[in-house]
């Protein structure tokens, strides 16, 4: 009676490394939801790169009308790299990192939107873009080491993440978008097929 009620109280106790992760928010963010997300937002970071690749931006104060359609395309990235980011919370250690990261591409397309809408970048977009980034590049980093940490993703799908404004902020006007567009179509197939989810039950084990 005692020798068959034990490993029950040790696993009452013991949870185990449960997967995937719920919460409040990331449980509503499947590998389905996060890898089309993804897939969304490669392909939008992929064509925005070509364009700007083979149409240099002119240096002025105005908007040009193309460059609109890429901050529109470049805004819908941003929200789906926010659900991206939550639904690979699921698999890391915590998800305080991926909800930051989330918070931060939110935040930026409050400036990417107005500057589409009004033509020109407007005064608050500074502000507003140091701060969004920050918080990108901080839950960024902090998502990643929690992914590794948790060791249900792969070291080399992870350690991409942090990097992610390098191509689609600092180095967009030379096509940027294309590299970091294949590594999110990449991890969206990733996720849409099951691959992290079943590297998680082999670990969770």
């Amino acid at each position: 009676m005692s020798t068959s009620s034990a490993p029950q109280r040790t696993a009452s106790v013991v949870p185990g490394a449960a997967f995937p992760r719920e919460g409040r928010v990331i449980s509503l963010v499947t590998d389905r939801l996060a890898g089309s997300a993804a897939v969304v937002a490669g392909v939008l970071s992929l064509a925005t790169g070509i364009v700007q690749a083979l149409v240099p931006q002119t240096v002025s104060d105005t908007i040009d009308p193309h460059v609109r359609v890429i901050l529109a395309g470049f805004t819908i990235s941003l929200w789906a790299l926010a659900v991206m980011y939550l639904g690979l919370a699921r698999h890391a250690r915590s998800s305080w990192g991926a909800v930051v990261a989330a918070i931060g591409t939110t935040l930026l397309t409050v400036g990417t939107i107005s500057s589409a809408v009004n033509g020109a970048d407007l005064e608050f977009f500074p502000a507003v873009a140091m701060a969004a980034n920050g918080l990108w590049l901080i839950g960024g980093i902090a998502l990643c080491v929690s992914l590794i940490r948790a060791r249900r993703v792969s070291v080399w799908v992870a350690l991409p993440l942090p990097l992610l404004q390098l191509p689609l902020l600092f180095f967009s006007q030379l096509g940027g978008g294309t590299v970091a567009g294949l590594y999110l179509l990449a991890l969206g197939v990733i996720l849409l097929t099951g691959r992290i989810a079943s590297r998680a039950h082999r670990t969770a084990r």
